[in-house]
Protein backbone atom coordinates (compact mmCIF):
# COMPACT_ATOMS: atom_id res chain seq x y z
CA UNK A 1 0.00 0.00 0.00
CA UNK A 2 1.12 3.75 -0.33
CA UNK A 3 1.78 4.95 2.50
CA UNK A 4 3.42 8.61 1.45
CA UNK A 5 4.39 10.37 -1.27
CA UNK A 6 6.85 12.92 -1.67
CA UNK A 7 7.19 15.51 -4.85
CA UNK A 8 9.34 18.23 -5.16
CA UNK A 9 9.90 20.71 -8.27
CA UNK A 10 8.50 18.43 -10.40
CA UNK A 11 6.60 20.59 -13.44
CA UNK A 12 4.23 22.79 -11.31
CA UNK A 13 4.55 21.12 -8.06
CA UNK A 14 7.09 23.13 -5.92
CA UNK A 15 6.91 20.50 -3.05
CA UNK A 16 3.99 18.29 -1.85
CA UNK A 17 4.14 15.71 0.75
CA UNK A 18 0.99 13.77 0.89
CA UNK A 19 0.34 11.17 3.70
CA UNK A 20 -2.36 8.16 2.34
CA UNK A 21 -3.88 5.52 4.42
CA UNK A 22 -6.72 2.79 3.45
CA UNK A 23 -9.78 3.45 1.80
CA UNK A 24 -11.06 6.19 -0.96
CA UNK A 25 -8.83 8.85 -1.45
CA UNK A 26 -10.29 11.77 -3.85
CA UNK A 27 -8.86 14.33 -5.66
CA UNK A 28 -10.19 17.29 -7.02
CA UNK A 29 -10.05 20.86 -8.32
CA UNK A 30 -10.41 23.09 -11.30
CA UNK A 31 -9.66 21.92 -15.22
CA UNK A 32 -5.63 22.75 -15.15
CA UNK A 33 -4.94 22.89 -11.65
CA UNK A 34 -2.56 19.71 -11.55
CA UNK A 35 -4.70 17.00 -10.45
CA UNK A 36 -3.27 14.79 -13.17
CA UNK A 37 0.55 16.24 -12.05
CA UNK A 38 -0.09 13.90 -8.76
CA UNK A 39 -0.87 11.01 -10.90
CA UNK A 40 2.00 11.81 -13.56
CA UNK A 41 4.48 12.03 -10.42
CA UNK A 42 2.78 8.45 -9.30
CA UNK A 43 3.43 6.92 -12.51
CA UNK A 44 7.41 7.91 -12.68
CA UNK A 45 7.49 5.82 -9.45
CA UNK A 46 6.21 2.74 -11.19
CA UNK A 47 8.90 4.04 -13.84
CA UNK A 48 6.34 5.61 -16.38
CA UNK A 49 7.80 7.85 -18.42
CA UNK A 50 8.67 11.44 -17.64
CA UNK A 51 9.04 14.38 -20.02
CA UNK A 52 12.73 15.82 -20.14
CA UNK A 53 11.05 19.34 -18.72
CA UNK A 54 10.14 17.45 -15.20
CA UNK A 55 12.67 19.70 -13.61
CA UNK A 56 10.13 22.87 -12.55
CA UNK A 57 12.65 25.45 -12.24
CA UNK A 58 15.87 24.07 -13.53
CA UNK A 59 16.54 22.12 -9.73
CA UNK A 60 16.28 18.60 -10.01
CA UNK A 61 12.66 16.90 -9.64
CA UNK A 62 12.56 14.54 -7.08
CA UNK A 63 9.84 12.26 -6.81
CA UNK A 64 9.81 9.82 -3.63
CA UNK A 65 7.24 7.22 -2.58
CA UNK A 66 6.71 5.05 0.57
CA UNK A 67 4.62 1.21 0.39
CA UNK A 68 4.12 -1.25 2.85
CA UNK A 69 4.87 -4.50 1.57
CA UNK A 70 4.51 -6.59 4.39
CA UNK A 71 1.45 -8.69 2.98
CA UNK A 72 3.17 -8.44 -0.88
CA UNK A 73 4.35 -11.81 -1.71
CA UNK A 74 5.16 -10.57 -5.31
CA UNK A 75 6.86 -7.41 -4.58
CA UNK A 76 8.98 -9.32 -1.79
CA UNK A 77 9.77 -12.20 -4.33
CA UNK A 78 11.13 -9.66 -6.65
CA UNK A 79 12.87 -7.69 -4.23
CA UNK A 80 14.59 -11.05 -2.89
CA UNK A 81 15.82 -11.85 -6.50
CA UNK A 82 17.64 -8.80 -6.98
CA UNK A 83 19.05 -8.40 -3.70
CA UNK A 84 16.94 -5.68 -2.07
CA UNK A 85 16.40 -6.19 1.70
CA UNK A 86 13.45 -4.47 3.42
CA UNK A 87 11.63 -4.46 6.87
CA UNK A 88 7.86 -4.63 5.47
CA UNK A 89 8.53 -1.15 3.73
CA UNK A 90 10.19 0.21 0.59
CA UNK A 91 11.04 3.61 -0.54
CA UNK A 92 11.00 4.44 -4.07
CA UNK A 93 12.66 7.40 -5.35
CA UNK A 94 13.38 9.20 -8.91
CA UNK A 95 15.47 12.07 -9.60
CA UNK A 96 15.20 13.82 -12.73
CA UNK A 97 17.73 16.59 -14.16
CA UNK A 98 17.53 19.24 -15.98
CA UNK A 99 20.15 17.91 -18.26
CA UNK A 100 18.00 14.84 -19.28
CA UNK A 101 19.53 12.49 -16.62
CA UNK A 102 17.59 10.44 -13.88
CA UNK A 103 18.29 8.40 -10.58
CA UNK A 104 16.15 5.15 -9.68
CA UNK A 105 16.83 3.88 -6.68
CA UNK A 106 14.55 1.39 -4.21
CA UNK A 107 15.75 1.56 -0.53
CA UNK A 108 18.96 3.66 -1.84
CA UNK A 109 19.90 0.56 -4.03
CA UNK A 110 19.75 1.72 -7.92
CA UNK A 111 17.47 0.02 -10.52
CA UNK A 112 16.87 0.84 -14.15
CA UNK A 113 13.58 1.85 -15.19
CA UNK A 114 12.65 -1.54 -16.27
CA UNK A 115 13.13 -2.54 -12.84
CA UNK A 116 10.93 0.33 -11.21
CA UNK A 117 8.03 -0.86 -13.76
CA UNK A 118 8.37 -5.16 -12.67
CA UNK A 119 7.91 -3.65 -9.38
CA UNK A 120 4.86 -1.16 -10.15
CA UNK A 121 3.66 -3.96 -11.69
CA UNK A 122 3.45 -5.79 -8.16
CA UNK A 123 2.33 -2.40 -5.76
CA UNK A 124 0.03 -0.29 -8.16
CA UNK A 125 -2.94 -0.94 -10.63
CA UNK A 126 -3.34 2.33 -12.33
CA UNK A 127 -5.97 2.93 -14.82
CA UNK A 128 -6.01 5.99 -16.88
CA UNK A 129 -8.12 7.11 -19.78
CA UNK A 130 -6.91 5.24 -21.97
CA UNK A 131 -7.24 1.60 -20.30
CA UNK A 132 -10.85 2.19 -21.09
CA UNK A 133 -9.62 1.81 -24.82
CA UNK A 134 -7.22 -0.78 -23.87
CA UNK A 135 -10.81 -2.76 -22.46
CA UNK A 136 -11.82 -3.11 -26.35
CA UNK A 137 -8.75 -4.93 -27.31
CA UNK A 138 -8.58 -8.66 -27.15
CA UNK A 139 -5.01 -8.82 -25.17
CA UNK A 140 -6.85 -7.13 -22.47
CA UNK A 141 -10.02 -9.24 -22.53
CA UNK A 142 -7.82 -12.29 -22.25
CA UNK A 143 -5.73 -11.62 -19.61
CA UNK A 144 -9.32 -10.18 -17.72
CA UNK A 145 -10.65 -14.08 -18.20
CA UNK A 146 -7.55 -15.35 -16.99
CA UNK A 147 -6.84 -13.30 -14.40
CA UNK A 148 -10.51 -14.11 -13.11
CA UNK A 149 -10.51 -17.47 -13.82
CA UNK A 150 -7.12 -17.73 -11.94
CA UNK A 151 -5.52 -19.32 -15.08
CA UNK A 152 -2.53 -17.76 -14.89
CA UNK A 153 -0.63 -21.17 -14.18
CA UNK A 154 -2.21 -23.09 -16.89
CA UNK A 155 -1.49 -20.26 -19.36
CA UNK A 156 1.94 -19.87 -18.56
CA UNK A 157 2.43 -23.49 -19.01
CA UNK A 158 0.65 -23.07 -22.43
CA UNK A 159 2.93 -20.68 -23.28
CA UNK A 160 6.15 -22.59 -22.40
CA UNK A 161 4.30 -25.73 -23.95
CA UNK A 162 3.97 -23.94 -27.59
CA UNK A 163 7.30 -22.22 -27.39
CA UNK A 164 8.84 -25.77 -26.87
CA UNK A 165 7.00 -27.29 -29.62
CA UNK A 166 7.97 -23.85 -32.14
CA UNK A 167 11.45 -24.67 -30.89
CA UNK A 168 11.29 -28.36 -32.17
CA UNK A 169 9.70 -27.50 -35.29
CA UNK A 170 12.56 -24.47 -36.14
CA UNK A 171 14.98 -27.75 -35.23
CA UNK A 172 13.12 -30.08 -37.98
CA UNK A 173 12.87 -27.52 -40.66
CA UNK A 174 16.60 -26.97 -40.71
CA UNK A 175 17.47 -30.40 -40.76
CA UNK A 176 15.31 -30.79 -43.94
CA UNK A 177 17.64 -30.83 -46.32
CA UNK A 178 17.55 -32.30 -50.16
CA UNK A 179 19.44 -35.94 -50.52
CA UNK A 180 21.65 -34.29 -53.11
CA UNK A 181 22.82 -32.06 -50.42
CA UNK A 182 23.06 -34.44 -47.81
CA UNK A 183 25.23 -36.10 -50.60
CA UNK A 184 27.57 -33.28 -50.96
CA UNK A 185 27.84 -33.22 -46.97
CA UNK A 186 28.72 -37.00 -46.72
CA UNK A 187 31.12 -36.44 -49.41
CA UNK A 188 32.79 -33.24 -48.44
CA UNK A 189 33.38 -34.51 -44.64
CA UNK A 190 34.17 -37.63 -45.73
CA UNK A 191 37.32 -36.20 -47.58
CA UNK A 192 38.16 -34.64 -44.73
CA UNK A 193 38.38 -37.28 -42.59
CA UNK A 194 40.22 -38.97 -45.30
CA UNK A 195 42.82 -36.69 -45.74
CA UNK A 196 43.06 -35.27 -42.01
CA UNK A 197 43.54 -39.43 -40.94
CA UNK A 198 46.22 -40.42 -43.34
CA UNK A 199 48.02 -37.12 -42.56
CA UNK A 200 48.45 -38.92 -39.20
CA UNK A 201 48.88 -35.73 -37.54
CA UNK A 202 49.71 -35.82 -33.72
CA UNK A 203 50.00 -32.89 -31.13
CA UNK A 204 53.15 -30.63 -30.70
CA UNK A 205 54.21 -32.37 -34.59
CA UNK A 206 54.97 -29.88 -36.69
CA UNK A 207 57.14 -27.64 -33.65
CA UNK A 208 59.39 -30.82 -33.25
CA UNK A 209 59.83 -31.25 -37.21
CA UNK A 210 61.35 -27.87 -37.02
CA UNK A 211 63.17 -28.15 -34.66
CA UNK A 212 65.14 -31.50 -35.93
CA UNK A 213 65.26 -29.73 -39.27
CA UNK A 214 67.14 -27.01 -37.73
CA UNK A 215 68.90 -29.50 -35.93
CA UNK A 216 70.15 -31.49 -39.68
CA UNK A 217 70.41 -28.40 -41.43
CA UNK A 218 73.39 -27.44 -38.43
CA UNK A 219 74.85 -30.67 -38.56
CA UNK A 220 74.89 -30.75 -42.29
CA UNK A 221 76.90 -27.80 -42.20
CA UNK A 222 79.27 -29.13 -39.75
CA UNK A 223 79.95 -32.05 -42.32
CA UNK A 224 80.38 -30.18 -44.96
CA UNK A 225 82.78 -27.77 -43.40
CA UNK A 226 84.80 -31.05 -41.71
CA UNK A 227 84.67 -32.62 -45.16
CA UNK A 228 86.27 -29.95 -47.20
CA UNK A 229 89.23 -29.64 -44.13
CA UNK A 230 89.59 -33.51 -44.42
CA UNK A 231 90.01 -33.26 -48.37
CA UNK A 232 93.02 -30.64 -47.46
CA UNK A 233 94.78 -32.94 -45.46
CA UNK A 234 94.39 -35.96 -47.48
CA UNK A 235 93.73 -35.23 -51.22
CA UNK A 236 96.10 -37.52 -52.49
CA UNK A 237 99.38 -36.01 -53.82
CA UNK A 238 98.24 -32.75 -53.18
CA UNK A 239 96.99 -33.02 -49.87
CA UNK A 240 98.32 -30.87 -46.34
CA UNK A 241 99.74 -34.82 -44.98
CA UNK A 242 101.16 -35.84 -48.57
CA UNK A 243 103.10 -32.57 -49.31
CA UNK A 244 104.48 -32.19 -46.08
CA UNK A 245 105.53 -35.80 -46.18
CA UNK A 246 107.27 -35.18 -49.36
CA UNK A 247 108.86 -32.40 -48.07
CA UNK A 248 110.46 -33.98 -44.97
CA UNK A 249 111.57 -36.25 -47.31
CA UNK A 250 113.58 -33.59 -49.11
CA UNK A 251 114.82 -31.87 -45.97
CA UNK A 252 116.26 -35.17 -44.88
CA UNK A 253 117.60 -35.96 -48.34
CA UNK A 254 119.95 -32.57 -47.43
CA UNK A 255 120.74 -33.17 -43.73
CA UNK A 256 124.10 -34.80 -44.27
CA UNK A 257 125.18 -31.75 -46.09
CA UNK A 258 123.64 -28.86 -43.91
CA UNK A 259 122.98 -28.95 -39.74
CA UNK A 260 119.58 -26.58 -40.60
CA UNK A 261 117.66 -29.32 -43.18
CA UNK A 262 118.07 -31.65 -40.16
CA UNK A 263 116.43 -29.53 -37.92
CA UNK A 264 113.58 -28.64 -40.77
CA UNK A 265 113.33 -32.49 -41.44
CA UNK A 266 112.17 -32.79 -37.64
CA UNK A 267 110.18 -30.12 -37.77
CA UNK A 268 108.38 -30.81 -41.24
CA UNK A 269 107.79 -34.47 -39.03
CA UNK A 270 106.38 -32.93 -36.27
CA UNK A 271 103.78 -31.23 -38.76
CA UNK A 272 103.09 -34.32 -40.79
CA UNK A 273 102.18 -36.23 -37.17
CA UNK A 274 100.35 -33.59 -35.80
CA UNK A 275 98.33 -33.05 -39.49
CA UNK A 276 97.75 -37.05 -39.19
CA UNK A 277 96.71 -36.67 -36.08
CA UNK A 278 94.34 -33.95 -36.90
CA UNK A 279 92.89 -36.00 -40.27
CA UNK A 280 92.37 -38.51 -38.53
CA UNK A 281 90.59 -36.65 -35.30
CA UNK A 282 88.27 -35.49 -38.28
CA UNK A 283 87.25 -38.26 -39.71
CA UNK A 284 86.39 -39.68 -36.10
CA UNK A 285 84.26 -36.48 -35.59
CA UNK A 286 82.50 -37.12 -39.21
CA UNK A 287 81.95 -40.89 -38.54
CA UNK A 288 79.67 -39.76 -35.73
CA UNK A 289 77.46 -37.15 -37.13
CA UNK A 290 74.10 -38.37 -38.01
CA UNK A 291 73.65 -36.26 -40.47
CA UNK A 292 71.28 -37.79 -42.77
CA UNK A 293 69.93 -35.89 -46.20
CA UNK A 294 66.88 -38.15 -46.68
CA UNK A 295 65.60 -37.91 -43.02
CA UNK A 296 65.89 -34.00 -43.91
CA UNK A 297 64.29 -34.29 -46.98
CA UNK A 298 61.55 -36.34 -45.57
CA UNK A 299 61.18 -33.61 -42.75
CA UNK A 300 60.98 -30.81 -45.85
CA UNK A 301 58.06 -33.11 -47.07
CA UNK A 302 55.91 -33.42 -44.10
CA UNK A 303 56.29 -29.92 -43.33
CA UNK A 304 55.37 -28.60 -46.78
CA UNK A 305 52.21 -31.42 -46.18
CA UNK A 306 51.24 -30.00 -43.07
CA UNK A 307 51.08 -26.14 -43.96
CA UNK A 308 49.07 -27.66 -47.29
CA UNK A 309 46.95 -29.10 -44.52
CA UNK A 310 46.55 -25.93 -42.01
CA UNK A 311 45.26 -23.87 -45.35
CA UNK A 312 42.39 -25.56 -44.95
CA UNK A 313 41.60 -26.67 -41.19
CA UNK A 314 43.45 -24.44 -39.21
CA UNK A 315 46.86 -23.35 -38.58
CA UNK A 316 47.76 -25.41 -35.97
CA UNK A 317 48.01 -28.98 -35.48
CA UNK A 318 45.66 -28.94 -32.12
CA UNK A 319 43.17 -26.54 -34.91
CA UNK A 320 43.26 -29.15 -37.47
CA UNK A 321 42.98 -32.32 -34.74
CA UNK A 322 39.82 -30.37 -33.25
CA UNK A 323 38.19 -30.13 -36.91
CA UNK A 324 38.85 -33.86 -37.49
CA UNK A 325 36.77 -34.60 -34.78
CA UNK A 326 34.33 -31.71 -35.61
CA UNK A 327 34.13 -33.63 -39.43
CA UNK A 328 33.82 -37.17 -37.68
CA UNK A 329 30.86 -35.87 -35.64
CA UNK A 330 29.35 -34.44 -38.83
CA UNK A 331 30.30 -37.36 -41.10
CA UNK A 332 28.14 -39.63 -38.30
CA UNK A 333 25.36 -37.15 -38.23
CA UNK A 334 25.26 -37.01 -41.41
CA UNK A 335 25.22 -40.49 -42.30
CA UNK A 336 22.92 -40.79 -39.56
CA UNK A 337 20.29 -38.20 -40.68
CA UNK A 338 17.53 -40.00 -41.35
CA UNK A 339 17.54 -41.17 -37.96
CA UNK A 340 18.14 -37.85 -36.71
CA UNK A 341 14.75 -36.44 -38.60
CA UNK A 342 12.64 -39.09 -37.86
CA UNK A 343 13.85 -38.47 -33.91
CA UNK A 344 13.08 -34.60 -34.37
CA UNK A 345 9.58 -35.28 -36.20
CA UNK A 346 8.77 -37.35 -32.71
CA UNK A 347 9.52 -34.71 -30.85
CA UNK A 348 7.66 -32.16 -32.62
CA UNK A 349 4.69 -34.31 -32.49
CA UNK A 350 5.30 -34.85 -28.78
CA UNK A 351 5.66 -31.53 -28.55
CA UNK A 352 2.25 -30.36 -30.25
CA UNK A 353 0.49 -32.84 -28.47
CA UNK A 354 1.60 -31.63 -25.07
CA UNK A 355 0.80 -28.01 -26.36
CA UNK A 356 -2.81 -29.23 -28.11
CA UNK A 357 -3.55 -30.97 -24.26
CA UNK A 358 -2.50 -27.91 -22.50
CA UNK A 359 -4.49 -25.79 -25.17
CA UNK A 360 -7.49 -27.59 -24.72
CA UNK A 361 -7.49 -27.69 -20.92
CA UNK A 362 -7.22 -24.06 -20.78
CA UNK A 363 -9.87 -23.67 -23.57
CA UNK A 364 -12.47 -25.98 -20.97
CA UNK A 365 -11.29 -23.61 -18.02
CA UNK A 366 -11.85 -20.36 -20.18
CA UNK A 367 -15.27 -21.50 -21.34
CA UNK A 368 -15.64 -21.96 -16.92
CA UNK A 369 -15.04 -19.19 -16.29
CA UNK A 370 -15.94 -16.82 -19.43
CA UNK A 371 -20.21 -17.30 -18.17
CA UNK A 372 -19.39 -16.52 -14.42
CA UNK A 373 -17.65 -13.56 -15.23
CA UNK A 374 -20.10 -12.03 -17.70
CA UNK A 375 -22.94 -12.73 -15.31
CA UNK A 376 -20.37 -11.11 -12.28
CA UNK A 377 -20.01 -8.22 -15.00
CA UNK A 378 -23.77 -8.11 -15.63
CA UNK A 379 -24.47 -7.96 -11.65
CA UNK A 380 -21.69 -4.94 -11.42
CA UNK A 381 -23.33 -2.94 -13.87
CA UNK A 382 -26.78 -3.18 -13.00
CA UNK A 383 -25.81 -1.55 -9.72
CA UNK A 384 -24.36 1.26 -11.75
CA UNK A 385 -27.85 2.39 -13.18
CA UNK A 386 -27.27 -0.12 -15.80
CA UNK A 387 -29.85 -2.55 -14.94
CA UNK A 388 -30.69 -3.49 -18.85
CA UNK A 389 -27.26 -4.49 -19.75
CA UNK A 390 -25.75 -7.46 -20.24
CA UNK A 391 -22.03 -8.39 -20.53
CA UNK A 392 -21.34 -12.03 -22.53
CA UNK A 393 -17.61 -13.28 -23.02
CA UNK A 394 -17.32 -15.60 -26.04
CA UNK A 395 -14.79 -17.90 -26.03
CA UNK A 396 -14.53 -19.83 -29.57
CA UNK A 397 -11.72 -22.06 -30.42
CA UNK A 398 -9.75 -21.65 -33.56
CA UNK A 399 -7.89 -25.11 -33.34
CA UNK A 400 -6.59 -24.17 -36.67
CA UNK A 401 -4.33 -20.72 -35.51
CA UNK A 402 -2.90 -21.97 -32.39
CA UNK A 403 -0.54 -19.10 -30.36
CA UNK A 404 1.36 -19.81 -27.12
CA UNK A 405 -1.76 -18.10 -25.42
CA UNK A 406 -4.00 -20.86 -26.68
CA UNK A 407 -5.95 -21.54 -29.54
CA UNK A 408 -9.14 -19.42 -28.32
CA UNK A 409 -10.64 -16.54 -29.53
CA UNK A 410 -12.41 -14.27 -26.61
CA UNK A 411 -14.76 -11.24 -26.78
CA UNK A 412 -16.51 -9.50 -24.28
CA UNK A 413 -20.32 -9.30 -25.88
CA UNK A 414 -22.50 -6.06 -24.79
CA UNK A 415 -25.90 -4.82 -25.17
CA UNK A 416 -27.17 -2.08 -23.10
CA UNK A 417 -30.85 -2.32 -23.47
CA UNK A 418 -33.11 -5.76 -24.10
CA UNK A 419 -34.06 -7.02 -27.55
CA UNK A 420 -30.20 -5.30 -28.61
CA UNK A 421 -28.14 -8.06 -30.16
CA UNK A 422 -25.39 -9.08 -28.56
CA UNK A 423 -22.43 -6.83 -30.33
CA UNK A 424 -18.46 -7.12 -29.41
CA UNK A 425 -18.16 -4.29 -26.70
CA UNK A 426 -15.23 -1.75 -28.63
CA UNK A 427 -18.61 -1.13 -31.50
CA UNK A 428 -21.50 -0.30 -29.07
CA UNK A 429 -20.38 1.07 -26.19
CA UNK A 430 -20.52 4.39 -25.69
CA UNK A 431 -17.72 6.79 -23.78
CA UNK A 432 -19.91 6.53 -20.60
CA UNK A 433 -20.81 2.84 -20.62
CA UNK A 434 -16.97 1.80 -21.23
CA UNK A 435 -15.87 4.04 -18.19
CA UNK A 436 -19.04 2.02 -15.70
CA UNK A 437 -17.98 -1.25 -17.67
CA UNK A 438 -14.23 -0.71 -16.89
CA UNK A 439 -15.34 0.27 -12.78
CA UNK A 440 -17.23 -2.89 -12.86
CA UNK A 441 -14.91 -5.22 -14.41
CA UNK A 442 -12.39 -4.24 -11.66
CA UNK A 443 -15.04 -4.65 -9.07
CA UNK A 444 -15.64 -8.31 -10.00
CA UNK A 445 -11.19 -9.15 -9.65
CA UNK A 446 -10.30 -6.33 -7.04
CA UNK A 447 -9.59 -9.52 -5.00
CA UNK A 448 -7.49 -11.12 -7.37
CA UNK A 449 -5.38 -8.41 -8.11
CA UNK A 450 -2.27 -9.24 -6.53
CA UNK A 451 -1.92 -5.22 -6.06
CA UNK A 452 -3.31 -3.41 -2.80
CA UNK A 453 -3.68 0.21 -4.59
CA UNK A 454 -6.14 1.34 -7.51
CA UNK A 455 -5.63 4.37 -8.79
CA UNK A 456 -8.27 5.99 -11.39
CA UNK A 457 -8.16 9.16 -13.74
CA UNK A 458 -12.09 10.66 -14.14
CA UNK A 459 -13.31 6.62 -14.21
CA UNK A 460 -16.64 8.53 -13.81
CA UNK A 461 -16.19 10.60 -17.19
CA UNK A 462 -19.01 10.52 -19.25
CA UNK A 463 -21.07 9.77 -16.11
CA UNK A 464 -23.40 11.82 -14.40
CA UNK A 465 -26.85 12.10 -12.39
CA UNK A 466 -27.54 8.38 -10.24
CA UNK A 467 -25.15 6.91 -12.44
CA UNK A 468 -22.18 8.82 -11.39
CA UNK A 469 -23.82 7.82 -7.16
CA UNK A 470 -23.49 4.19 -8.08
CA UNK A 471 -19.86 4.61 -9.48
CA UNK A 472 -19.82 6.58 -6.17
CA UNK A 473 -21.00 3.69 -4.18
CA UNK A 474 -18.87 1.13 -5.82
CA UNK A 475 -15.61 3.20 -5.52
CA UNK A 476 -16.15 3.57 -1.74
CA UNK A 477 -16.97 -0.39 -1.60
CA UNK A 478 -13.41 -1.09 -3.28
CA UNK A 479 -12.15 1.23 -0.75
CA UNK A 480 -13.02 -1.01 2.30
CA UNK A 481 -10.84 -3.58 1.22
CA UNK A 482 -8.00 -1.38 -1.50
CA UNK A 483 -6.51 1.28 -1.02
CA UNK A 484 -8.02 3.55 -3.75
CA UNK A 485 -6.98 7.11 -5.26
CA UNK A 486 -8.85 8.67 -7.39
CA UNK A 487 -8.97 11.81 -9.62
CA UNK A 488 -12.67 13.40 -10.21
CA UNK A 489 -14.63 15.60 -11.32
CA UNK A 490 -18.27 14.32 -9.85
CA UNK A 491 -19.22 15.74 -6.87
CA UNK A 492 -20.93 12.22 -5.87
CA UNK A 493 -17.10 10.30 -6.24
CA UNK A 494 -15.88 13.37 -4.38
CA UNK A 495 -18.30 12.73 -1.51
CA UNK A 496 -18.07 9.02 -1.29
CA UNK A 497 -13.95 9.63 -0.69
CA UNK A 498 -12.57 8.72 2.62
CA UNK A 499 -10.17 11.30 2.22
CA UNK A 500 -10.53 14.66 -0.13
CA UNK A 501 -7.66 16.24 -1.47
CA UNK A 502 -7.94 19.96 -3.48
CA UNK A 503 -5.50 20.73 -5.72
CA UNK A 504 -5.47 24.54 -7.05
CA UNK A 505 -3.53 26.31 -8.83
CA UNK A 506 -1.50 29.66 -7.76
CA UNK A 507 0.25 32.52 -9.12
CA UNK A 508 3.83 33.09 -7.01
CA UNK A 509 7.01 35.19 -7.93
CA UNK A 510 5.53 35.70 -12.05
CA UNK A 511 5.54 31.20 -11.75
CA UNK A 512 2.15 29.00 -11.52
CA UNK A 513 2.36 26.72 -8.44
CA UNK A 514 -0.28 23.55 -7.99
CA UNK A 515 -0.61 22.98 -4.40
CA UNK A 516 -2.68 20.24 -2.78
CA UNK A 517 -4.23 19.96 0.20
CA UNK A 518 -5.86 17.60 2.73
CA UNK A 519 -9.69 19.66 3.11
CA UNK A 520 -11.75 19.08 6.14
CA UNK A 521 -15.60 19.06 6.58
CA UNK A 522 -16.11 22.36 5.69
CA UNK A 523 -13.53 22.65 3.13
CA UNK A 524 -14.98 19.29 1.61
CA UNK A 525 -18.60 20.78 1.78
CA UNK A 526 -17.20 23.64 -0.42
CA UNK A 527 -15.63 21.80 -3.05
CA UNK A 528 -18.31 19.23 -3.33
CA UNK A 529 -20.58 22.67 -3.88
CA UNK A 530 -18.57 23.83 -6.61
CA UNK A 531 -18.46 20.97 -8.29
CA UNK A 532 -22.47 20.75 -8.15
CA UNK A 533 -21.73 24.07 -10.03
CA UNK A 534 -22.42 26.54 -7.28
CA UNK A 535 -20.50 29.77 -6.24
CA UNK A 536 -19.60 30.49 -2.78
CA UNK A 537 -23.16 32.38 -2.15
CA UNK A 538 -25.77 29.17 -3.31
CA UNK A 539 -26.17 27.73 0.04
CA UNK A 540 -28.50 25.42 -1.66
CA UNK A 541 -25.52 23.70 -3.45
CA UNK A 542 -23.48 23.39 0.20
CA UNK A 543 -26.85 21.77 1.43
CA UNK A 544 -26.67 19.36 -1.02
CA UNK A 545 -22.82 18.64 -0.56
CA UNK A 546 -23.06 18.48 3.12
CA UNK A 547 -26.28 15.83 2.26
CA UNK A 548 -24.18 14.24 0.15
CA UNK A 549 -21.09 13.23 2.41
CA UNK A 550 -23.80 12.39 5.37
CA UNK A 551 -25.07 10.19 3.46
CA UNK A 552 -21.74 8.60 2.59
CA UNK A 553 -21.17 8.36 6.06
CA UNK A 554 -24.63 7.04 7.32
CA UNK A 555 -23.56 4.03 4.84
CA UNK A 556 -19.98 3.15 6.44
CA UNK A 557 -21.75 2.66 10.07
Amino acid sequence: MLQELYVRHFVLIDELRLQLDGGLHVLTGETGAGKSLVLDATRAILGGRVSGNAASDGSPAVVEAVFDIETNEAADRLLASWGIDHSGEIVVSRTFHSNGRAQNRVNGRSVTVQMLRELGDTLVELQDQHESVALMTAPYQRRLLDLYGQHEELATSCADAYRAWQEALRLLREAQVSERERAQQLDLYALQVRELEEAGLRPGEEEELRAERDRLKRERQIAESLAQMAALLDDGRSGAIARLHEAERMAGALSASSDRADEIATLLETARVHAEEASFTLHRFLSRLSHDPARLDEIEERLAMIRRLSRKYGSTTEEMLAHLERARAQLEAWSKHEDRLMQLQAEVEGREAAYRAIADRLHEARVRAAKSLGEAISSSLARLSMAQAECEIEVRPRVDAPTEHGWDEIRFLFRANPGQPLMPLQKVASGGELSRMLLAVKVVIANLERTETLIFDEIDQGVSGEAALRVAEMLRELGQDKQVICVTHAPQVAAAGHVHYLVAKESEADRAISRVARLDDDGRIEEIARLLGSDLSDETARVHARALLESFRRQST
